[in-house]
């Protein structure tokens, strides 16, 4: 059963105009050189009140989390996206892992990514062009072992606390999602897409994640034709 009602968003992050799905014109001219992209660390938006038994160290733990397992999500859903032969990708993409080793060994911190140029870290990582993706919602995450982080038990039961709570209104239930390809060469966006979620906050993480970035991942360029 699906956990995620997608609806349209008309605005797009780091492009021009009025459109849920871009793609500039002379894509294919713009990336025939390109051979490799990577997937940044999500940046995490929260619009909601923290749960009060969470303390600063706590939330940073569960952001920088959440960041790291929306990574790996997109990336997954990208490769999954070309089975059984189909829309193949004429491009490598670089294993999160060592987008994120690499970030550390420059001295990058995860929430520090989120501020930094696209193009700038796309020449850091030695890649074309990279994924920069934003996420806003209301409520935290805990259950992380999927993607293999753990959360510590206070953080699990603070969060679970807070997730049972009435969620009738549909603010707290929105999720708004943004990507964009950042073409390494002059910073430019070469493709992005954005829309509004409705999460089911009483299905696991993993189910809430990967069906947010489903969508996006299906519509990800670089596809053979």
């Amino acid at each position: 059963m699906k956990t995620l009602i997608c609806i349209p968003l008309f605005l797009l992050i780091l492009t021009t105009g009025c459109k849920q799905y871009y793609t500039v014109a002379d894509f294919e001219e713009k990336t025939s050189t390109h051979q490799t992209v990577a997937v940044l660390p999500f940046e995490m938006v929260y619009t909601g009140i923290p749960p009060k038994d969470l303390t600063e160290e706590d939330i940073q733990r569960i952001e920088i989390s959440e960041s790291k397992a929306f990574q790996s999500s997109f990336f997954n859903a990208i490769l999954t996206s070309t089975r059984r032969g189909k829309d193949q990708l004429r491009v490598d993409l670089q294993h999160y892992s060592k987008t994120l080793d690499l970030l550390e060994q420059n001295g990058i911190e995860i929430k520090d990514s989120w501020s930094k140029d696209p193009a700038e870290l796309a020449k850091l990582l030695g890649v074309d062009a990279v994924v920069k993706a934003q996420i806003e919602k209301r409520r935290y995450m805990s259950d992380m072992a999927s993607y293999g982080i753990e959360a510590g038990t206070q953080i699990i039961a603070a969060i679970s606390r807070n997730r049972v709570l009435p969620y009738v209104n549909s603010r707290n239930k929105k999720v708004k999602t943004g990507f964009a390809l950042v073409n390494q060469e002059d910073g430019n966006a070469l493709w992005s897409i954005s829309y509004d979620c409705d999460a089911n906050w009483r299905s696991t993480s993993e189910d809430i994640i990967e069906n947010i970035n489903a969508r996006s991942a299906r519509k990800f360029p670089y596809r053979i034709d």
